[in-house]
């Protein structure tokens, strides 16, 4: 195969890769639901109406704001959380309106 046919080739797969939106979903969501429910929640990532307890740890945003931020159910969101295990958490108290994660 000659150089530049390589080339033109793996610009191909790259594309290809690309275009598919693979995004970043942590291994606890491993099937199409959870990354369905993780990318959701994930847009309130960066949100500034989060409130960090514990450095990188810890952090609580009101439920209403984050079901507003995400579009997820209180439904869902509970969902999402089986996903969970010891390095990613969520601790929903709708008793207080308060979500707080915890991410090791």
């Amino acid at each position: 195969m000659k150089k530049l046919e390589l080339q033109k080739l793996i610009r191909e797969e790259v594309r290809k890769v690309v275009n598919e939106g693979n995004e970043y979903v942590p291994y606890q969501f491993n099937d199409q639901r959870g990354k369905e429910l993780y990318l959701k929640y994930d847009k309130a990532f960066e949100n500034p109406a989060w409130k960090r307890i514990d450095g990188n740890y810890e952090k609580t945003i009101k439920l209403n704001i984050l079901l507003e931020i995400t579009g997820l159910s209180l439904a869902e969101l509970q969902e999402l959380n089986k996903y969970g295990d010891e390095s990613w958490k969520l601790y929903i108290d709708p008793e207080t309106n308060t979500v707080t994660e915890f991410n090791d």
